[in-house]
């Protein structure tokens, strides 16, 4: 009987990573998330009883004792993106208040030195300073004895109806791989059919535009908030044309768009919980890929 993976979710937001990892038998044993509305949120979906050790649910990842943490088998880490988004003001790691926290990633790798890490971002991070912010974030990982793989990825490539392009980030610690691995390039998953249209999340005929036949099958993406009150970015809550009216997007098809099961609670105003959402990661494209890091843990480690 293999052994079941252990997880470490940094930064996350109200859970999507938990969500599709425990999906696949494996188990979260610490989570790192500073925002009060997402920590809400994820106490209210996730009822394991390391939530409530605060040790274990940690805020300020700064503050973490990293050699306490539990030992895990994947770092995961939607890293906050704002610094490095088209919607922030691409500061990246002079932005000392986010873009800096890659550097906490780098600190719990050395201490506990995981088998694998999983990470994600916006697409631009591969650009951001002519490339030499995703250089350093390279380099680091490969220093500290880890294979480096990277993909950009397509929420609509996965069943979701949102373009939402991501970088995800996938690598494993070189001294715990077999030999036949150490040439071998981590694989992404294949892209799977759109699952659901726009009209399928809203119950009626969505179009590009009033008075118009032609179907707007992928949404607009959900934004990463900016700050900015009360709404931090309207452009989470376009309008969208349905059977020939304009109807704002809510909560519940928002967590559609992203993967999320209709059950998951969002005990939070429809503002904030539009901020997180744009925040989020799409649940699809997550599983996917922890599927093969799972596949490639049991079959290639040591």
């Amino acid at each position: 009987m293999k052994k079941q993976l252990k997880f470490i979710d940094l930064f996350a937001g109200i859970g999507g990573f938990h969500l599709a990892l425990k999906s696949l038998d494996m188990k979260c044993v610490f989570t790192s998330e500073i925002d009060k509305y997402a920590r809400k949120t994820y106490s209210a979906n996730f009822k394991d009883k390391y939530l409530d050790h605060p040790d274990l649910f940690a805020g300020d990842i700064w503050k973490v004792d990293y050699k306490k943490i539990p030992d895990f088998d994947i770092l995961c880490g939607g890293f906050p993106c704002q610094p490095f988004s088209q919607a922030g003001h691409k500061k990246g790691f002079k932005d000392n208040k986010d873009g800096n926290l890659f550097f906490a990633i780098e600190e719990v790798l050395k201490a506990k030195k995981p088998s694998a890490f999983f990470l994600e971002n916006v697409r631009h991070l591969k650009n951001h300073d002519q490339g030499n912010t995703f250089k350093v974030i390279y380099k680091t990982l490969q220093n500290l004895n880890y294979t480096f793989d990277y993909k950009v990825i397509k929420a609509s490539e996965f069943g979701l109806p949102q373009h939402r392009p991501r970088i995800y980030m996938v690598g494993f610690y070189k001294p715990r791989l077999k030999e036949m691995y150490n040439e071998m390039s981590f694989t992404f998953p294949r892209e799977k059919p759109l699952k659901k249209t726009m009209s399928d999340i809203f119950g009626g005929k969505v179009t590009k535009e009033l008075n118009s036949n032609e179907e707007r099958k992928i949404g607009f993406t959900l934004r990463v908030g900016g700050g900015r009150s009360p709404i931090d970015d309207r452009r989470n809550w376009d309008g969208y044309v349905v059977n020939n009216k304009v109807v704002r997007i809510s909560p519940q098809q928002g967590l559609e768009m992203m993967g999320f099961p209709k059950k998951f609670k969002m005990p939070v105003s429809n503002n904030q919980a539009m901020k997180l959402l744009g925040n989020s990661v799409a649940v699809n494209v997550v599983k996917e890929i922890g599927s093969l890091i799972k596949y490639h843990l049991e079959n290639f480690s040591k």
